[in-house]
């Protein structure tokens, strides 16, 4: 027999990777062969999450808690078994690289595109969708190998690129492995400057600008995808001639260089550094407003688009100091979206004064 939940409760139905230890079933929960597995009114811990999903259950019904309410996306998604998971999985993956391209350097050894690609495949299809892994990457970001990690999260980030811009499987492959394989040449860098706490001089910055070439030659005679290669070597050049190595115009970087270019940056600029905290997403999507110049627009703006949609109903600290919940884009300007503080809606794009200073 059902047990009926208590109706002087609120409850809520959740898919099981939001189900969080100390919440409270307000359904009896049953397998796919009407054999119970949890009984109304029991306690979420650890062990009773991972043996619900033992059995596929998708969602569950349990009770609402005004302290579960109040807490952000970012709080809801840190505790839960699902972030556990790809946290262990993301570090299984960043240590499985690190050794693969130890194996590449010191071995001369071909690249395991299988492996690697499988990896971040993985790790895609168990979070279920692009916006998901951002939201993952935003929590994950106190992780200390930064190089390692970065490349990781580039390739993340390039895979989920690749779905957005409707490319083919191929096309994603080699999008996700290069967006791993793009700073490689940064192995052959002195990890005094790459490690520096303070800003680099001209000098460090000139030997940080050879990592490029340093990538290419490293992967110019491995059995991979030409585009690859490219990557490593131009995925700093520009459109407006302003980037490195070369200096090249937009019609002559290679595309799949160009689109990893903006992942990188977009990654790089929202992950603390050892000498600057991390930037807020919405700061970084108006740098690439502002500097539309720098790269191929075809690709900026559909990009800009879907990242913006992943921070709607997060929880957000304004430059003023209240906070609020991010609640509609606004189309012509992605960094300045509408936020709901408390009853009042504030549009960005008319309280210019006012920014999103952080997502919490």
């Amino acid at each position: 027999m059902i047990t009926q939940p208590d109706n002087s409760k609120p409850i809520e139905r959740i898919p099981i990777s939001a189900a969080m230890p100390g919440m409270e079933l307000a359904r009896d929960i049953y397998s796919r062969n009407d054999q119970m597995i949890l009984g109304r009114g029991s306690i979420l811990d650890a062990q009773k999450i991972s043996k619900i999903m033992f059995y596929s259950v998708d969602t569950i019904t349990v009770y609402k808690q005004a302290s579960s309410v109040e807490k952000t996306l970012t709080d809801q998604l840190k505790s839960s078994v699902e972030f556990r998971e790809f946290s262990q999985h993301y570090d299984e993956t960043v240590t499985s690289f690190k050794h693969e391209v130890n194996h590449v350097i010191s071995e001369n050894r071909e690249i395991n595109e299988e492996m690697l690609v499988g990896e971040v495949e993985n790790m895609i299809s168990q979070t279920g969708s692009g916006s998901r892994i951002f939201n993952m990457l935003h929590c994950i970001r106190d992780y200390d190998d930064v190089t390692y990690m970065h490349s990781i999260n580039v390739s993340l980030i390039c895979n989920c690129f690749a779905r957005w811009l409707g490319m083919n499987d191929e096309e994603k492959r080699i999008l996700t492995l290069g967006g791993m394989l793009h700073d490689i040449g940064k192995t052959q860098t002195p990890l005094n400057i790459l490690q520096k706490p303070d800003l680099l001089t001209p000098e460090e910055f000139n030997t940080i600008k050879l990592h490029t070439i340093q990538g290419y030659g490293i992967l110019k005679d491995k059995k991979i995808d030409d585009r690859i290669k490219m990557i490593a070597l131009q995925h700093h050049e520009r459109a407006d001639r302003t980037g490195y190595p070369f200096g090249k115009s937009g019609e002559e970087v290679e595309p799949f260089a160009m689109i990893v270019a903006i992942a990188d940056v977009y990654d790089a600029m929202t992950s603390d550094r050892s000498y600057r905290p991390r930037i807020c997403p919405f700061d970084v999507i108006q740098d690439f407003e502002d500097g539309t110049q720098k790269y191929n627009p075809g690709f900026t703006v559909p990009l800009l688009q879907q990242i913006s949609e992943v921070y709607v109903n997060h929880t957000v600290r304004l430059s003023n100091d209240d906070v609020g919940k991010v609640v509609l884009l606004n189309k012509s300007e992605l960094s300045k979206p509408i936020v709901q503080v408390n009853d009042s809606f504030v549009d960005l794009t008319k309280s210019r004064q006012i920014k999103i200073r952080e997502i919490l």
